[in-house]
């Protein structure tokens, strides 16, 4: 699997774009047409899942969605293929969001950037036909990393970053820019908030963009304020009487002091990690194999070599570990495990000083899904 040095090279985050011409040698290995057609036309997919846009506009779902019927439930916002090809034959592009929980061995590389990088990542693959401008100057609120998987597509980039900028936005940078021509297995980098163009001139065009979803110091402060004022302190009323903005404006001081002392005591090592790794953004680690795991088995062996599953983010205490949103109780053994795989794959023999206990360890942490199957050792 593709490393982000692999795509990026060691400039990560940068300040400016970086271009690397056939930097992934065989894109069809991450997402080929043949996938992303598989998405389209046989995975049932739902009118969250795309938009479709045309010279800066996104054309309303009831444009290519219809009744259908999943088993007895009767649901209007099922995307038809038919339609879809239609909008697109006329000009559209095709913006699939999130499309990496559809397509294993994309899920499995953006958890892989996203253990290098510690934001959350996620992927959506872009379908233009020829000639198309889908958006028009705009940054993004993310680091994206953009791949091009089939024919070619122009970027134009302007070096008027914008800082911090939120949700991403519209923009009228000065100057022409610099263009760039993306053919397959090209990769650009684009800092968040730098300004870009995309348009494809004869070639049709899928390429897949990265996101570095940036989590940032609100996030992080918010999550903990939030809990903070649930207590019955902060949920005293104010006083009563005439002037209450003149009588309550000097005791701000006094309880943002409080709040301030009860975040720095509330923020130990665990409960940041704890605030940062749980959250939704994160979503489930990579889970191919599991599946196959439980129905067939497979011997594990003190020489093979063990992992933790891409994204996997687990809280590790004397018996317990924490992964998102499940915590599992555990003979303190696994646990031990589980916090010397945080540090990167070891031989299943490592795991303990009894091969055979290191086997049961092993295994326990593939049954929990927190570790793929282990690959023999060379």
């Amino acid at each position: 699997m593709l490393s982000l040095a692999d795509l990026v090279g060691d400039e990560f985050p940068a300040r400016r774009a970086v271009f690397r011409p056939g930097a992934v040698p065989d894109p069809g290995e991450i997402a080929s047409v043949a996938d992303i057609d598989r998405v389209l036309t046989g995975s049932g997919l739902r009118a969250p899942g795309i938009r479709v846009v045309k010279d800066g506009s996104v054309i309303p779902s009831a444009h290519y969605t219809s009744p259908s019927t999943y088993g007895y439930a009767g649901l209007d916002d099922v995307v038809d293929p038919g339609k879809v090809v239609r909008l697109y034959r006329k000009g559209a592009t095709l913006v699939l969001g999130t499309v990496n929980l559809l397509l294993p061995r994309l899920h499995e590389l953006c958890k892989t950037v996203e253990r290098d990088v510690g934001h959350p990542v996620d992927a959506n693959v872009y379908v233009a036909p020829p000639g198309a401008r889908a958006f028009d100057v705009h940054c993004d609120a993310q680091d994206i990393i953009v791949i091009q998987a089939h024919g070619a597509k122009e970027w134009t980039l302007f070096d008027d970053i914008v800082p911090n900028p939120g949700g991403g936005k519209l923009v009228a940078p000065e100057g022409d820019g610099s263009t760039y021509e993306l053919r397959a297995g090209d990769v650009l980098h684009l800092p968040r908030g730098m300004p870009h163009l995309v348009r494809t001139a004869a070639s049709a065009s899928v390429h897949i963009t990265i996101s570095v979803n940036t989590l940032t110091w609100a996030d992080l402060l918010k999550g903990f304020v939030t809990d903070l004022l649930r207590s019955d302190e902060y949920a005293a009323a104010l006083p009563m009487g005439a002037g209450l903005a003149e009588r309550v404006q000097p005791m701000v001081r006094q309880y943002a002091d409080r709040l301030a002392a009860a975040l720095t005591e509330a923020a130990t090592a665990p409960a940041v990690h704890e605030m940062i790794y749980s959250r939704p953004a994160f979503g489930e680690a990579h889970q191919g194999g599991l599946f196959s795991q439980a129905l067939l088995g497979a011997p594990i062996g003190p020489s093979d070599r063990i992992s933790l599953r891409p994204g996997t983010w687990p809280l590790v205490g004397e018996a317990r570990i924490k992964a998102g949103d499940r915590t599992f109780r555990v003979p303190g053994a696994v646990a031990a495990a589980c916090e010397l795989l945080m540090s990167g794959p070891a031989k299943v023999g490592e795991l303990a000083g009894d091969p055979g206990e290191a086997v049961k360890i092993a295994r326990a942490l593939v049954e929990l899904g927190l570790c793929a199957p282990p690959a023999p050792c060379p």
